[in-house]
């Protein structure tokens, strides 16, 4: 069986706007929220300048807010349904509003989406003026894990299944899914690393931050590359076809955002009759968590 999402990468090493993507327009642009960092708002910038319209997305508590007013899931359809072509605008936008955007795009029919990625410089570490301390990274402030509407299950009632991790530089949130759901411990539990990463030896922080968790619960350790979302997508369709017992799958995407799109795609595809659902714990992203650009990123999507 194929997969349903084909997935086109173009990457582009240089802080400015490459003169590959100056001339791409869609019919409807989607962007979160920019204050976290300044890469955020340089692709803000350029996906309202190379769009028709644009929309600002947020998702709290529950709760979608579009242009900071609050709509229905039915209302977002609605709203995105005229547009042959829908720039999402990732570098701000978490997993939940990737997923809600998603399930609103292919459902009314949209086959034509594109995801902008800008990937930092540097991410900001929490040095303290300690040099033991140059692996503690001080990116979000870590939250309990909690539902999105139709993307997640109650794991106590669920099946025993395939648990995978994307695991990036924060260990505090691998570790408080653990505690938060304990039942964890019992499925077969996969950590998925960005291989090689944006730049070299960044994947030993994410390494090493989470290397005590990985012996504590019994991880099976794969590589994917960092700014690959299709190989994370391939991965986690890899990985449920050879499972010849059809067990469900839970997804943590913790690590890159490439790779949460990848997860996202397949969430998407997968989430009838809860075969695979998500594990997600909503972090409050630091202000000025990253410094300037590095890459530009664009994922061309089609099914």
């Amino acid at each position: 069986m194929n997969d349903k999402f084909n997935i086109v990468s173009h990457e582009f090493d240089q802080p400015e706007i490459p003169t590959q993507l100056e001339s791409r327009q869609w019919d409807l642009a989607i962007v979160g929220n920019p204050d976290s960092d300044e890469r955020s708002v340089v692709a803000r910038d350029y996906a309202v300048a190379h769009s028709k319209n644009n929309l600002l997305l947020r998702y709290e508590n529950n709760t979608i807010y579009v242009n900071n007013e609050l709509v229905t899931r039915g209302r977002l359809q609605t709203l995105v349904e005229s547009a042959k072509s829908v720039l999402i605008e990732a570098t701000a936008l978490a997993c939940p509003e990737l997923l809600i955007l998603l399930k609103a795009l292919t459902t009314r029919g949209i086959r034509e989406i594109s995801f902008l990625y800008l990937a930092p410089l540097e991410y900001r570490r929490n040095l303290k003026g300690n040099l033991s301390e140059h692996r503690d990274f001080d990116l979000s402030v870590n939250c309990r894990y909690k539902s999105v509407h139709g993307f997640m299950t109650d794991l106590t009632d669920t099946p025993v299944g395939q648990a995978i991790f994307f695991l990036g530089f924060e260990k505090s949130r691998l570790g408080q899914a653990f505690e938060q759901e304990e039942t964890l411990r019992e499925w077969q539990k996969y950590a998925v690393f960005g291989v090689p990463g944006y730049e070299p030896g960044w994947e030993n922080d994410a390494l090493a931050n989470n290397v005590h968790h990985l012996a504590a619960n019994s991880f099976e350790v794969r590589y994917v590359a960092a700014a690959s979302a299709a190989s994370s997508y391939k991965l986690l369709n890899d990985l449920r076809k050879a499972d010849k017992t059809a067990r469900p799958i839970v997804i943590c995407p913790l690590g890159t955002k490439p790779h949460t799109i990848g997860a996202a795609l397949f969430l998407i595809e997968h989430n009838e009759g809860q075969e695979a659902t998500l594990l997600y714990d909503h972090p409050n992203k630091s202000t000025g968590r990253s410094s300037e650009v590095r890459r530009w990123h664009l994922y061309d999507v089609t099914w």
